[in-house]
């Protein structure tokens, strides 16, 4: 991707409307009233219809270049950003702890060694790697097995005592449950904390339908109530992680309903309670198929202080973590970076609280005031969230001026039309392969956050969110993509 430093624009939304003509065809002309009065017809537009509802309005236009902002309504409003909020989780990570930075997950062992078997524990201390998937973990153990251990008389041990015990922000809805995207944080996880349930149809009507977990494992126990039924009935599938398992032992998936003979395979994704046992089994799992035999259980605890270390793993480096975090909005890895950056700031465990403090620092720096906003997780999965269009402003263009982290903020966001979430957004004719965006969406919240060159070519950066308790946020993304469609066709020239 190429990036070429010209004048742009900054745009930030928020307002209250229904879908209107689209008259983005015609170019704004050049002076200055001209684009503000641009603007204002296409808010009165669509403003009438909800005046005096729910739906609030606000917006910030500006130039990335030098900052100047030429228009603003209502740009001090607080408004929830959804996952927006990831803007300024990925600015603060990039900024304070670098794009080539790593995070470190080390293997330790106490005992003595002879002959291949390891007569003693292995030790498992994370540092909060959110990358750490079927791939990387595989890539992990056969760096551990050019160690020479092939039997391991004792336990897996797993540290996770980089972050603290919290597992789950607090402001969290709790409706959400064992959805994947509510899925724990720990410094020692696998695959986003979540796993995948597949089903597929019996051998005949009457018979328990097909059930497989990926990856699979020790960790969770499928309990299969469900049923295949006749061809053409109604599929009624539903599967769930049971409540009542804490997650110190394992999980429990049940399954209940109906599926059709000859019916789809279905699949269902799903969280898991406790990051550190999952993780630890699934380790188990890729050992023993390395031909690695551990005799043990897994357990949870510290790395004692006469431990021998083994091998150090390295992840990927942040520029590609933010790149998967804000392309595909992914809330685990947003939440695993805010207790990073809090560690790294302030030393272990990792907290989000600290995290938080290091984000109010890297906005206090772009001149945003601590007491400003409200910002309580990494993700954005919460209401308690409220910050203002200027302040989204104010992070896009110091991003923008800040050439260390820019390239790699900027390749973060998704592509209209082309990847990510905006895979299906926005015309081909309007943004495909060059408006690139932070996507946001709650119920009751839209919101869209991003740069786009003009129709000449002009550097634009906008940020869009619609707040309305009584909308689902399906309804208003497309008033969200038609002013971002608008903001495509600005023209000074």
């Amino acid at each position: 991707m190429t990036c070429v430093p010209i004048k742009g624009l900054v745009l930030a939304v928020i307002f209250s409307f229904p879908a209107f003509a689209d008259e983005s065809a015609g170019r704004i002309p050049s002076d200055l009233s001209a684009v503000r009065e641009r603007l204002n017809r296409i808010v009165e537009q669509v403003l009438p219809i909800k005046k005096g509802k729910d739906l609030k309005a606000g917006i910030i236009v500006g130039s990335v270049s030098n900052g100047e902002v030429f228009y603003e309504k209502n740009a001090d409003s607080l408004l929830i950003p959804a996952s927006v909020s990831k803007v300024f989780t990925s600015y603060a990570a990039l900024k304070k702890l670098k794009p080539g930075f790593t995070f470190k997950t080390s293997v330790y062992y106490s005992g003595i060694i002879s002959e291949g078997r390891l007569s003693g524990d292995l030790y498992v201390k994370g540092s909060g790697d959110p990358s750490l998937v079927s791939e990387r973990m595989w890539m992990l153990v056969n760096e551990f097995v050019r160690s020479g251990i092939k039997h391991v008389m004792g336990r897996i041990i797993i540290d996770s005592s980089y972050f603290d015990s919290e597992k789950n922000p607090e402001s969290r809805p709790k409706y959400l449950k064992d959805q994947a995207y509510n899925a724990p944080v720990g410094a020692f996880s696998f695959n986003f904390n979540t796993t995948t349930v597949f089903v597929t149809p019996g051998e005949a009507p009457g018979r328990p339908p097909k059930v497989y977990t990926d990856p699979e494992n020790s960790y969770i126990d499928v309990v299969n109530q469900a049923t295949t039924g006749k061809p053409g009935s109604n599929n009624t599938v539903q599967v769930s992680r049971t409540d009542y398992v804490k997650g110190d032992i394992g999980d429990t998936v049940l399954l209940r309903g109906s599926i059709p003979q000859g019916g789809k395979e279905m699949r269902f994704y799903r969280n898991i309670v406790n990051p550190a046992l999952y993780a630890g089994h699934m380790l188990k799992t890729f050992f023993e198929q390395r031909g690695v035999r551990i005799e043990g259980a897994i357990a949870e605890g510290t790395v004692p202080s006469n431990a021998k270390e083994i091998l150090e793993f390295n992840s990927i480096p942040l520029w590609q973590i933010v790149w998967g975090l804000n392309k595909f909005s992914n809330n685990f890895v947003a939440d695993q970076l805010m207790k990073k950056i809090g560690a790294e700031m302030w030393g272990p465990p990792g907290t989000l609280q600290k995290g938080l403090a290091t984000v109010q620092d890297a906005l206090e720096d772009l001149g945003i005031s601590k007491q400003s906003y409200t910002i309580v997780d990494g993700s954005g999965l919460t209401r308690s969230t409220q910050v203002t269009p200027r302040q989204i402003y104010k992070v896009l263009v110091g991003a923008h001026r800040d050439f260390s982290l820019y390239p790699e903020f900027l390749a973060s966001f998704g592509v209209a039309g082309e990847d990510g979430t905006l895979r299906n957004r926005l015309p081909t004719s309007v943004g495909q392969a060059t408006l690139r965006a932070k996507t946001g969406s709650l119920d009751g919240v839209a919101s869209l956050a991003g740069y786009v060159p003009s129709r000449d070519g002009e550097l634009l950066a906008f940020a869009i969110i619609l707040n309305d308790p009584q909308l689902q946020h399906g309804r208003m993304t497309g008033w969200v993509d038609q002013i971002a469609k608008a903001v495509r066709d600005i023209s000074r020239k």
